[in-house]
C-alpha cells in the first residue's frame, strides 16, 4: 500500500529507533545543559522531574498517534481487501454467466487453477477438478498438435493465445471449446504464468453447421425459392428459380411476384390463397405462372409466412416445382386407366372390374365361366438374349395372335409383364375351357419374325379356374388361375400345356381358402371387433384422436392375429368388403360418441396395399361418411409407404380423389419401407407416422434418435404433422416433445381398448378439458 500514511514506513522497527534516539537526545541534552543553567539544587531537581514527566507525556502521545495511524491503515486495508474480493466475485459471476471460465498455469510452481465454470463446462462431478483434469490427454487426437503449436508460439513470442479444439468431457462426449489467454513475465523477463478464459462453443458450432447445411440445401435445391419481405417485395431467389423462370440472378430483387403472374387465375383465387396463408401460416397448392419468355406453365407451390417472436409477419418464403411433365403424365394415365400401354389390351384393373361384373351376371343366370391365364415360359430369356426392345415386340405379337383367336363373348387383358388372361363366358361344360386354352396356346405359339429374318417362338403355359366349380368371386378365380399355371409348369395337368385348378395343389392354398371362408363367416356373424388406441397431442396432453385396430375373436380357435388373416383377405378380394365394414363401423362409432356429447376426436383407419390400389377406396369413404354423418375432416386414412411406391402415378390419382373428399391422409410406418422424397413431396400427405421400431430404443439408441429427429424436421419443413407410434416411456415422450413432434400413441397412454372403454377415456378427457378450460379439439 503506497498511500496509507507514515505508519507503514515507521512500523515497527523504525518507530522504535526514533523513540530511542529522541529519548537519548532529550535526557542527554537535559543532563548536559541544566547544570550550567540552574544553580539552585531544588530547582534543578524539580526541572529533572519535569523533564521526565514531559518525556513520558510526549512518548505517550506519540504512542497514541502511532496506534491511531495503525488502526486507520488497517481499516483501509480491510476495505481494499473487501473490494478486491467483491471484484473477484463479480468477475467469477460474469465469467460463469457468460458461459466461460478462467484458467491459470503457474509455470514456476507447475500448478493449475480453474474457476468453477470450467468444471461445470467439462461436466465434472468430483471434488478436485485441478487434480483430475488432464488437458493434453483429453484433447481430440486430431487437435493436439495444433493446440500445442499455438501454446508454444504464445509462450515464446508473447502473441495472444487463441485456439478452438475438441475436448473430451467427463461424461465421455467430445465438445468444442475456445481458449484465449496470454503469458505473464517475471522480473527477469521469463514466462512465469500462462492464463486466460475458456468458452464452450459446441452449440455455436452446431448452429453454424446447421446454417451451413441449410444454405447448401437451399442453394442446391431443385425447387425454385423466393424470399420476400412483409410487403411482398422480392429480396432473394435461388439458382433453381433462375433456371425455372429464366430470370438472371438478382434481376427481380426489389420487384413484386406479380411480374410472373400467368393471368389464368382470377382475383377470387388469390384472395382465397392469401386468406388461407393468413389463417394457417402457409398455403400449398397448384398454380400457373409465367416464365420470362412468356411461356405459361403449372407449378406446385408452397407459400409460408415467417413471423418474429411477437407473431408479426416479417417475410414470406415461396417454394415451387415445375409440374409440366407431371401434368402430361396425368393426362396419359387418364388415357391409360383401362388400357395396357405396351400391348393395347385391357389392363389388370379393367379386367378385374369386367370379371366382377361377369361373375354377378353368371350367378344370376346360372352360367359357367373360366378364367384362363396364359404365362409365357422363360420370357426373361428372350429379353436377356435379344434385348427388351425385341422382347416388347414379341409380347405385342403374342397379344395380337391371342386376340385374333378369341371367339365372341371372350375377354382378354394383360395381367402382368408376361401374363395374358382370357375370360371365357357361357361355357356348356367345364371341359370346354381346355379346348379354348389349347386354341389360345396354339395362337400364341405362332413365331415372331424380325426384320432381319430370324424367328422367335415362345411356349405358353395356361392355368384354368372355373366358376362356380373352383371359385365364386373374381379374386378367387384369378388366384386359382395363377395356382393352376404353376401346376401346368410342374406337369400336374392333364396336358403338358394347361392345367385346371385343383384344391389339393398345395396345403397352403387349402388353408387360405378355409381361412377365407371362416373370415367371411366371422364378418357375417360379428366375430370381428374394432379396438381403438388413443392418439395424444404432445403439447397439450389432450386426447385428440384414435387409431382403429381390427381383432378376430374366433369361437373355436380364439384370437386370430391380423397378420394371418389380412393377407388372405387381400389375395382373395375379401379386403374390399372387410375394408368397407371397418370404415363404416369406425365412422359410425365416432359419430355415436359425438351424439352422446363426448369430445370430438378424429379416427384413423389403415388402408392395405391391395385395398388402396385394387378397390374403389374413394367410393367406400364417400359412402361411409354419408351413412354415418361423420364430417370428412375427422376421418384419416393411413397408407403404408409400399402402397405409394408400388405404383406412384396410380397412387397419386387415388390420393387426390380422397383429398377432394376432405379426409386426412397419413403415411404409416414411415421410414421402414421405400422412402422416396421425390414421391413424398408430390403426394398430398397431412401426417407422417414414425414407426415404433425407431421409438422403442430411445433414448438409448443414437441412431434411432437421429432418425426420429430427421423425420420430425422433414415433416415440419414440408408442412406436415408428425405422430410417433409405440411410445412407452416418459423419456421417449420428453424426447419427442423437445424436438417438436405433434402427437403420439402407445402404451404410455393406453393399449388398444374396446369402444366402451374408449368412451370412458373420452369422458375423462371431457372432465380434464372442463377443469382446465381447454377448447375442444379433434383434428390431427
Amino acid at each position: 500500500m503506497q498511500h496509507d500514511g507514515s505508519v507503514p514506513h515507521l512500523a515497527p522497527w523504525r518507530a522504535l529507533v526514533l523513540y530511542l534516539v529522541v529519548g537519548l537526545l532529550w535526557f542527554g541534552a537535559g543532563d548536559a545543559v541544566m547544570p550550567y543553567v540552574v544553580s539552585e539544587h531544588e530547582l534543578f531537581v524539580w526541572l529533572q522531574r519535569m523533564q521526565d514527566y514531559v518525556f513520558v507525556l510526549a512518548s505517550g502521545c506519540y504512542a497514541a498517534w502511532l496506534v491511531y495511524r495503525t488502526q486507520q491503515a488497517e481499516q483501509r486495508r480491510a476495505v481494499a481487501r473487501q473490494a478486491l474480493a467483491s471484484n473477484e466475485e463479480q468477475l467469477r459471476l460474469a465469467l460463469d454467466g457468460s458461459g466461460s471460465g478462467m484458467w491459470d498455469w503457474d509455470m514456476l510452481q507447475r500448478r493449475h487453477t480453474f474457476s468453477q465454470g470450467v468444471a461445470s463446462m467439462m461436466r465434472y462431478q468430483g471434488d478436485n477438478f485441478a487434480r483430475d483434469f488432464r488437458f493434453k490427454s483429453r484433447l481430440h487426437p486430431e487437435d493436439r498438435a495444433r493446440v500445442g503449436q499455438e501454446a508454444r508460439r504464445a509462450l515464446q513470442t508473447g502473441c495472444p493465445f487463441a485456439v478452438t479444439a475438441r475436448v473430451r468431457c467427463f461424461d465421455g462426449q467430445y465438445r468444442w471449446f475456445e481458449a484465449r489467454g496470454t503469458r505473464h513475465l517475471d522480473e527477469q523477463g521469463a514466462a512465469a504464468r500462462f492464463s486466460g478464459i475458456i468458452t464452450d462453443k459446441t452449440q455455436q458450432r452446431e448452429e453454424q453447421e446447421r446454417l451451413r447445411l441449410a444454405a447448401t440445401v437451399v442453394d442446391n435445391a431443385s425447387e425454385g425459392i423466393v424470399v420476400t419481405d412483409a410487403n411482398s417485395t422480392i429480396l432473394w431467389t435461388n439458382a433453381a428459380f433462375s433456371r425455372l423462370l429464366g430470370y438472371a440472378p438478382n434481376e427481380l430483387e426489389g420487384k413484386r411476384p406479380s411480374v410472373f403472374k400467368s393471368g389464368l387465375h382470377d382475383k377470387a383465387f388469390y384472395d382465397a390463397m392469401w386468406r388461407t396463408l393468413h389463417q394457417r401460416g402457409h398455403w400449398r397448392g397448384e398454380i400457373w405462372n409465367k416464365r420470362k419468355n412468356g411461356e405459361i406453365f403449372p407449378e406446385r407451390m408452397s407459400l409460408s409466412a415467417v413471423q418474429d417472436a411477437q407473431g408479426h409477419t416479417t417475410h414470406y418464403v415461396c417454394m415451387f416445382t415445375d409440374i409440366s411433365e407431371e401434368k402430361q403424365r396425368e393426362e396419359q394415365l387418364q388415357r391409360m386407366a383401362h388400357c395396357d400401354e405396351l400391348t393395347g389390351l385391357g389392363n389388370r384393373n379393367w379386367f378385374t372390374q369386367e370379371l366382377t361384373r361377369s361373375v354377378q351376371e353368371a350367378g344370376q343366370r346360372g352360367e359357367q365361366m373360366a378364367v384362363i391365364l396364359l404365362n409365357l415360359d422363360r420370357f426373361k430369356d428372350v429379353n436377356d438374349s435379344y434385348g427388351h426392345a425385341v422382347g416388347d415386340e414379341v409380347l405385342r405379337h403374342i397379344a395380337r395372335q391371342v386376340q385374333s383367336a378369341l371367339h365372341p363373348g371372350e375377354v382378354i387383358a394383360r395381367m402382368a409383364g408376361d401374363e395374358i388372361v382370357v375370360l371365357a363366358r357361357q361355357l356348356g361344360q367345364v371341359e370346354d375351357a381346355s379346348v379354348i386354352a389349347e386354341r389360345l396356346i396354339q395362337a400364341a405359339a405362332q413365331p415372331w419374325k424380325s426384320p432381319d429374318g430370324f424367328a422367335i417362338v415362345v411356349s405358353v403355359s395356361a392355368g384354368i379356374c372355373c366358376y362356380p366349380l373352383h371359385a365364386d368371386n373374381a379374386s378367387a378365380l384369378v388366384q386359382g388361375a395363377h395356382a393352376a399355371v404353376y401346376g401346368a409348369k410342374e406337369g400336374k395337368g392333364a396336358s403338358s400345356l394347361w392345367c385346371f385348378f385343383s384344391e389339393d395343389m398345395t396345403l397352403a392354398a387349402r388353408e387360405r381358402i378355409a381361412l377365407e371362408s371362416r373370415l367371411r363367416n366371422a364378418l357375417e356373424q360379428g366375430h370381428l371387433q374394432l379396438f381403438y388406441q388413443p392418439q395424444i397431442e404432445i403439447a397439450s396432453g389432450a386426447l385428440v384422436g384414435c387409431e382403429v385396430l381390427m381383432r378376430w375373436l374366433d369361437p373355436v380357435e380364439g384370437m386370430i392375429s391380423p397378420a394371418r388373416f389380412i393377407p388372405v383377405a387381400e389375395t382373395t378380394g375379401l379386403i374390399g368388403p372387410l375394408g368397407e365394414w371397418v370404415l363404416d363401423q369406425a365412422c359410425r362409432q365416432v359419430q355415436t360418441w359425438h351424439n352422446q356429447g363426448l369430445p370430438d376426436v378424429s379416427v384413423a383407419v389403415n388402408v392395405s396395399l391391395h385395398q388402396f390400389l385394387l378397390t374403389d377406396i374413394a367410393g367406400y369413404v364417400r359412402q361411409a361418411l354419408k351413412a354415418s354423418g361423420l364430417p370428412a375432416q375427422r376421418l384419416e386414412l393411413e397408407i403404408t409407404e409400399s402402397a405409394l411406391a408400388e405404383r406412384p402415378e396410380e397412387a397419386l390419382l387415388v390420393l387426390r380423389a380422397l383429398k377432394e373428399l376432405g379426409v386426412g391422409l397419413a403415411i404409416d410406418d414411415f421410414g421402414t419401407g421405400y422412402s422416396s422424397l421425390a414421391h413424398l413431396k408430390r403426394f398430398p400427405i397431412d401426417l407422417l407416422k414414425i414407426d415404433q421400431g425407431f421409438i422403442r430404443d430411445i433414448p438409448h439408441s443414437a441412431d434411432d434418435m437421429a432418425i426420429s429427429r430427421a423425420v420430425i424436421a422433414m415433416g415440419q419443413s414440408m408442412g406436415m404433422q408428425v405422430l410417433a407410434e409405440g411410445v412407452e416411456t416418459a423419456e421417449q415422450l420428453e424426447f419427442l416433445r423437445q424436438h417438436g413432434c405433434n402427437f403420439y400413441q402407445g402404451y404410455l397412454c393406453s393399449r388398444p381398448v374396446s369402444a366402451a372403454d374408449f368412451a370412458q377415456l373420452l369422458q375423462a378427457e371431457a372432465q380434464r378439458r372442463h377443469q382446465s378450460g381447454q377448447a375442444p379439439m379433434f383434428e390431427i
